[in-house]
């Protein structure tokens, strides 16, 4: 089969591949996640907030020390106030393509916080917070800084959005200069199926993207409210046909 490329966007390169894997109903890839995140990046400000492609996530979380620093410096992740980390449960360096679980890990400079969404709770607690710890001794000292550390999970939904409020006050509250930047385990819209996972990591970074840009981020302290407004099963049903557009489009610009 010839995999003819169909959309070359920014430095990502989507080929007839990727749109059936778009198409589905299967498991995202790194470059149709990369795309997006490409696509997001073009509508704000990229001084202000970055995402991170999955392949350069990928790296931070399993390069090791020895090459960390160069992985990490190009990035200037002190200079953003919000970044965007896709994590995946994938840790084998030779595997392309080997994992099987997207999901979120966001960085708010105003709480010196890391928050992870995982549309499957629980599956890549461990791998969020393996990157957690490679990337936040990298996140600058300009960071509102905490001693917080991440709230034990919840028996019910509305004490887990207590707990995760409760984290970002002390947050707030227990400021000292160039604290370790907490981590929180959040409460997340949950997928009902198996494979719609970077699906999830897409949707929510849009509405972070739309939230930050806006006014709402005056009157709320966080976008946990906007992920409960916007972000919901129904994507599983009409997401992949507006990416799918969203690429046709952009063709028909070139």
């Amino acid at each position: 089969m010839n995999d003819k490329e169909v959309l070359a966007y920014k430095d990502i390169v989507l080929r007839v591949s990727d749109l059936d894997v778009l198409e589905g109903p299967c498991y995202l890839n790194d470059q149709i996640i990369a795309f997006y995140f490409g696509y997001l990046s073009s509508l704000g400000n990229s001084n202000d907030i970055l995402l991170i492609p999955p392949s350069v996530s990928f790296w931070i979380a399993n390069c090791g020390d020895e090459n960390l620093k160069d992985i990490i410096e190009p990035l200037k992740l002190s200079s953003k106030n919000m970044v965007l980390f896709t994590v995946n449960n994938n840790d084998d360096l030779g595997g392309e393509n080997c994992g099987t679980h997207w999901s979120l890990l966001v960085y708010d400079r105003s709480k010196n916080a890391f928050s992870h969404h995982d549309s499957m709770e629980g599956v890549n607690n461990f791998h969020a917070t393996k990157l957690y710890g490679a990337v936040k001794g990298f996140m600058g000292s300009t960071a509102l800084p905490t001693t917080l550390t991440s709230p034990s999970s919840s028996k019910g939904r509305t004490k887990k959005r207590k707990d995760v409020a409760k984290a970002v006050a002390v947050a707030k509250s227990t400021a000292v200069v160039d604290a370790t930047p907490c981590f929180i385990e959040c409460n997340t819209p949950q997928q009902t199926n198996g494979y719609d996972c970077g699906l999830y990591v897409m949707a929510i970074a849009k509405v972070i993207c739309q939230w930050h840009s806006s006014k709402r981020k005056d009157k709320e302290s966080n976008w946990f409210s906007a992920i409960e407004r916007h972000v919901d099963a129904s994507l599983e049903m009409t997401m992949r046909s507006e990416v799918l557009k969203l690429i046709e489009d952009l063709r028909e610009e070139d």
